[in-house]
């Protein structure tokens, strides 16, 4: 069971913002801990967004430590075992 999601993002990305809220609700929907970090200006989140998990981009998902770079739908479903919505980038 997932026990908690992180979200680092950019707060100029539209995809990266719909995928925090999507996720965020997903997330409540289940009573899972979810926490999204805007790591554009933020340097304390960018460096925890490299630290754990050696990316400097964004959109990056940590579901219990585990890396999803670029919002990768299938492993993101495989991670949170529910559907997560369509393909990145377009439908995020």
């Amino acid at each position: 069971m997932v026990e908690s999601v992180t979200l680092f993002y950019n707060e100029n990305c539209t995809d990266c913002l719909r995928a925090r809220d999507d996720l965020a609700r997903i997330m409540a929907d289940r009573h899972i801990t979810f926490s999204a970090k805007e790591a554009t200006t933020n340097v304390s989140n960018r460096d925890l967004l490299i630290l754990t998990s050696g990316q400097v981009g964004t959109p990056v998902v940590l579901v219990d430590k585990r890396e999803v770079v670029g919002l990768d739908r299938q492993r993101l479903q495989r991670l949170l075992g529910v559907d997560v919505g369509q393909d990145h980038p377009a439908h995020w």
